[in-house]
């Protein structure tokens, strides 16, 4: 049963934080760890909805100086949400396109922001 997703083995274990995040335990080897573990999400303080659209105003504002102004979140929070979700790339595409229903465009402009910030 260990390492194999989908097995039976996981079980909630509670929740923890002030969002009440989830909490698994694995059945096999007894370890626990959260919802949002492998995540852009883990060991944030901030709720999750919060750091989406701040990113998604963060497109449309094209600078992290400009949505820390308009979002009143600190810019070097800002560029920390941006530098966690350039490393999870995928899943906060998908995450994106299916809960703030965003097209593959403007997807594609939250990476080419995150690229030429890379550069600079």
């Amino acid at each position: 049963m260990y390492g194999r997703v989908g097995a039976g083995n996981v079980w909630g274990y509670g929740t923890y934080g002030k969002q009440g995040r989830r909490r698994y335990i694995c059945k096999a080897c007894r370890k626990t760890f959260s919802e949002t573990k492998g995540t852009a999400f883990f060991n944030l303080k901030t709720d999750t909805e919060t750091v989406i659209k701040t990113l998604a105003v963060l497109v449309e504002r094209g600078s992290i100086r400009g949505t820390a102004r308009a979002t009143g979140v600190k810019k070097d929070t800002v560029a920390t949400w941006l530098k966690r979700a350039a490393e999870h790339s995928e899943e906060v595409s998908q995450h994106l396109m299916k809960n703030l229903k965003l097209t593959q465009v403007q997807v594609d402009e939250i990476w080419s922001f995150i690229q030429k910030k890379r550069k600079t």
